[in-house]
């Protein structure tokens, strides 16, 4: 003699605000099979722990489900935090880069820049063509 119990899974796509969401009916069949040999059948009473069983059975599957998908999301949810993480560190970097280029730049050009502006006003006043007081006044505009 043979028992056969159909257990509904639950199958979880994803959670949308904690709920799991139910996917298409998916089961499982329990089957019991008595041991070859033995004159007797399952009594009502077998059967029915056989049906509490197989429930507790279908309980655990889906809470095993359920916490393979929490875990699936956690590790996603760790690995985009990592990457964050890491563009935030990148970002950070190119700042700091920028500043540190930005100030160098200022500093670097400031002086030079003066230094041709006082020699520029200087050449300005000498005697100079006109094509070259055209050049020096081009220069002194930008």
């Amino acid at each position: 003699p043979v028992a056969a119990i159909r257990m509904p899974m639950l199958r979880v796509c994803n959670f949308k605000g904690g709920t799991p969401e139910l996917t298409q009916a998916c089961y499982a069949i329990l089957v019991l099979i008595l041991p070859a040999g033995e004159p007797r059948s399952w009594s009502n009473q077998e059967l029915e722990i056989i049906k509490v069983v197989a429930d507790q059975v279908a309980v655990a599957l889906s809470h095993a489900a359920i916490l393979e998908e929490s875990q699936l999301m956690r590790e996603k949810l760790e690995e985009r935090n990592r990457a964050l993480q890491q563009a935030r560190r990148n970002a950070m970097m190119a700042s700091q880069a920028r500043n540190s280029f930005q100030k160098v730049m200022s500093d670097g050009m400031r002086r030079p820049m003066h230094s041709i502006l006082g020699l520029l006003s200087m050449v300005q006043d000498d005697n100079l063509k006109n094509e070259q007081k055209l050049i020096v006044d081009a220069m002194l505009r930008t």
